[in-house]
């Protein structure tokens, strides 16, 4: 699978109304990694499967998340080990499966005197995350002593500092794996809408769900689609499509947010992630991600389901925790970036006064009296196994025929692409072709495998440049909206092409060129490109700006 299999806005409608008129096996409600992974275990077992987000995919928690592909080392401490075992054993089918894309990162968990981590529990702790991996080669770790780690943390504070452990983990553009699960899902033939939105669930004279009232948000024609076993993957909104259902319904989930502060990479100088504690006692990371620090996260619950935004006091307790860590840095909000903010969907626990860090992150599988299959929780690691259980227990709904039709869960042997070429030769036979900058070619490599060479090869001279000083070239938005179904300008610029986190500024000193490349290809006119344009500057205000105190309760509202 080369990923070059064309998918444009063009393409929902078709896939809309065939649904409408020949129904599915399974309709998946959501378009975060969970609904992906659901429609890509249900394509692999040969179910019609259709699959609607109300947004963009990934435009919720999925592109909002740290970034990480881990074990669950933290979940130990927790008593999860279920879910420890899991991840581990999913992070490394992740890595097997997109080497290119999901890239090992080493993890460094120092002890201090005082601290919740004495040194001893570092080493337990290591040693027996290493034994439930079963000693495999990705979760080894050693004991450094203080003079590597200063050459790991150069800035890391010494005071109190006993030793540490460094082990391996993983890392990923979050949106990248969505849409890289949607695609295959697609090569093996379901299909995908964004911007279609559930209306209203249908039900039969027994009260069991049997189809859905689907609105296509961008033309306003309405599909009545027949559905076999209907999948509420909503993410954090999971109790709106449960309401749908049954306006009734007693809430489970307990959104909790999570705050990012992007600050550049020579600001705090690290060989991998560095863990540490907060004012608080909770864990907080530094983790570099290119040429950037991804600083987080807070862990409150919430009630800004859609569209969190990102206060001073969020920023200053992590600038806090981080000025705490690294002594000497004296970290400001003149250093910041952009921020970011996702929203977790954490089921409630029986106890309504746990702390927000100690809710399981374990995912959870219900089947309503409708038949509606409602998944919450879980973790970004482990959306295959997600979806291969969710999957299990919709074939179990499936009229006789069909249930005897389907065949086993291939997800975990099939490739999500084709990523098993030599990186560095690859990506050299390009560089050949090209005066593309290597970080930028390299991005382009990693974010689209073998894809990278149609991308350029498509590309005209204007847009096989880079997006400012950004990884980023102008090819990739046309790459989108063709093979990606980006249907807007914030679809592109904060989920296909990640300029709203990552670039300077965010991409607005480049916007005018930006909004003109697209309007080319998507043969938008002028009052489309300037609509479009306003969009995205209201969004980057709202979302990856700090927001001041006096905007707080309208912007919550919002």
């Amino acid at each position: 699978m080369s990923g070059r299999l064309a998918w444009s806005v063009a393409d929902r409608a078709p896939a809309l109304r065939e649904a409408a008129r020949a129904g599915v096996d399974v309709l998946v409600i959501g378009g975060g990694i969970t609904g992906a992974g659901v429609l890509r275990d249900a394509a692999s077992r040969g179910l019609r499967a259709l699959l609607v987000e109300r947004s963009d995919f990934a435009s919720g928690t999925s592109s909002y998340s740290s970034k990480m592909v881990h074990g669950g080392l933290r979940y130990l401490a927790q008593g999860q080990f279920g879910t420890t075992r899991e991840s581990v054993r999913e992070r490394d089918l992740l890595m097997r499966q997109l080497p290119n894309l999901v890239r090992p990162v080493p993890f460094l968990l120092p002890a201090f005197e005082g601290g919740k981590l004495p040194l001893w529990m570092v080493r337990a702790a290591l040693g027996t995350y290493s034994a439930m991996a079963g000693f495999r080669k990705s979760s080894r770790f050693r004991m450094l002593s203080r003079q590597a780690i200063a050459d790991y943390a150069p800035s890391l504070r010494r005071e109190g500092l006993r030793g540490a452990g460094v082990y391996t983990d993983g890392q990923v553009d979050d949106a990248r794996l969505v849409i890289e699960t949607l695609k295959s899902a697609r090569h093996l033939g379901a299909e995908a809408a964004n911007h279609a939105e559930l209306v209203a669930l249908e039900h039969d004279g027994k009260g069991r769900i049997r189809g859905a009232l689907v609105r296509d948000r961008l033309s306003g024609e309405d599909h009545r689609i027949a559905a076999s076993v209907t999948v509420n993957a909503a993410g954090p909104g999971v109790e709106g499509v449960r309401g749908i259902d049954r306006p009734e319904t007693k809430q489970k989930l307990r959104p909790a947010k999570g705050v990012h502060v992007v600050i550049p990479r020579e600001r705090i100088p690290l060989e991998g992630v560095v863990s540490f504690e907060g004012s608080d006692g909770r864990n907080v990371f530094a983790a570099p991600y290119d040429d950037v620090i991804l600083l987080g996260t807070t862990d409150s619950f919430t009630d800004q389901v859609r569209d969190p935004v990102v206060t001073i006091d969020e920023v200053h307790y992590l600038l806090s925790a981080g000025n705490d860590a690294f002594p000497g840095l004296a970290l400001t909000t003149n250093d910041v970036r952009c921020v970011f903010a996702g929203v977790r969907p954490l089921v409630a626990s029986d106890d309504d006064e746990s702390p927000e860090s100690s809710v399981s992150r374990d995912d959870h599988v219900e089947v309503e009296d409708s038949g509606l299959i409602t998944v919450s929780g879980g973790k970004l690691t482990t959306y295959r196994a997600m979806g291969e259980r969710v999957v299990d227990l919709a074939v179990r709904g499936l009229p006789a025929e069909r249930r005897a039709e389907a065949g086993r869960s291939r997800t975990a042997e099939l490739p999500l692409r084709e990523d098993d070429f030599p990186l560095e030769e690859f990506q050299a036979a390009l560089a050949a072709r090209t005066s593309i900058p290597e970080p930028a070619l390299s991005n382009l490599v990693r974010s689209h495998g073998l894809a990278a060479e149609a991308i350029l090869d498509g590309a005209s001279e204007a847009e096989a440049r880079t997006i400012g000083e950004s990884r980023f070239l102008y090819a990739e938005l046309r790459h989108g909206l063709e093979y990606e179904c980006a249907a807007s300008l914030c679809d592109l610029l904060q989920r296909r092409v990640r300029v709203a986190i990552f670039s300077i500024g965010q991409g607005l000193a480049q916007l005018d060129e930006l909004s003109r490349v697209a309007a080319e290809v998507a043969g938008w006119d002028e009052a489309r490109t300037r609509e479009e344009t306003r969009r995205y500057i209201e969004v980057v205000r709202h979302r990856y700006q700090i927001q001041a105190p006096e905007r707080r309760d309208s912007a919550a509202a919002a």
